[in-house]
């Protein structure tokens, strides 16, 4: 069953396909058609058989009602050979489907990874290939610009967890980014992010959402998790918290839960809003 790791920078592309044209200029170079919008279609690939070939995810690039550019979009944590005789299926299946060139992009949280599915998929003894276009951490975009980080939330957050750990600046820019999407989102890519960082790069956004040093603008910042320091909004950080534990599958007691609905100090909710984002285990947020 694919973890969290594998779902969330798919949810990436389900909440804003407009990333996957950002990957494909900046991190590949692909040199894409001109078009109007970028918009979800079928993931599903599946041949006369009963077999289902399913991809994680698809976009299709249109300009105006012509589709231009279709993308398959593979999540790959692991190395599976067995990937270079399905993703030939995907591909020609959605180019078939859609009827416009269609390119396979493929997403590894590692540039060693990235290295070996990279290079051309040989399909016959006559020399054709298709060739994955595979973004690692080291050619995902850089977002370090605020506006950017705003306008496109998503690019941004794979930013962070890609360069997070030695660029500090997409930390902030992240924070920008979170501003600009709605709740139901915060808790994931919050989590998500600070999942890849190392241990100074996480204190780094800890203290960037808790102590304030970055000038939050957003309703999140100063209802939510609190950082508008002269807000009290108990009720509000009581949500968030609980909240955050929810869409993270973490199991709340009743006893926890009492304990956070009845907690009138918004300095130990503000704590327990950050804490919320990554313990495993719901009573650790009081340890």
């Amino acid at each position: 069953m694919p973890g969290e790791k594998h779902e969330i920078p798919l949810k990436i592309f389900r909440n804003d396909p407009e990333t996957v044209t950002a990957l494909l200029r900046e991190a590949i170079g692909y040199q894409l058609p001109h078009h109007t919008e970028a918009i979800l279609t079928s993931a599903e690939f599946t041949d006369c058989r009963p077999r289902v070939y399913d991809g994680d995810n698809a976009v299709v690039l249109r300009d105006g009602t012509e589709r231009v550019l279709g993308v398959v979009v593979e999540q790959q944590m692991s190395w599976d050979p067995d990937k270079y005789w399905t993703w030939p299926v995907y591909l020609t299946t959605a180019r078939c489907q859609l009827e416009c060139p269609s390119v396979l992009l493929v997403l590894c949280p590692s540039d060693q990874l990235a290295k070996r599915y990279s290079g051309p998929i040989l399909l016959s003894d006559t020399g054709d290939t298709i060739t994955p276009l595979v973004v690692g951490p080291s050619n995902t975009p850089t977002v370090v610009d605020t506006e950017r980080a705003r306008a496109l939330p998503e690019l941004a957050v794979l930013s962070a967890r890609a360069h997070g750990d030695h660029e500090p600046q997409t930390l902030t820019a992240l924070t920008e980014a979170l501003n600009s999407v709605s709740p139901d989102r915060r808790a994931f890519y919050y989590d998500y992010v600070l999942g890849g960082l190392n241990e100074a790069a996480q204190k780094n956004l800890e203290d960037l959402m808790a102590v304030g040093t970055y000038e939050w603008q957003s309703d999140f910042a100063r209802k939510y998790v609190g950082i508008g320091r002269e807000e009290g909004r108990e009720e509000e950080a009581v949500h968030t918290i609980l909240n955050f534990l929810e869409e993270r599958g973490i199991a709340v007691t009743d006893t926890v839960r009492q304990r956070i609905q009845t907690c009138q100090d918004i300095n130990t909710l503000r704590t327990w809003v950050v804490r919320s984002a990554t313990v495993q285990h719901a009573e650790d947020l009081f340890t």
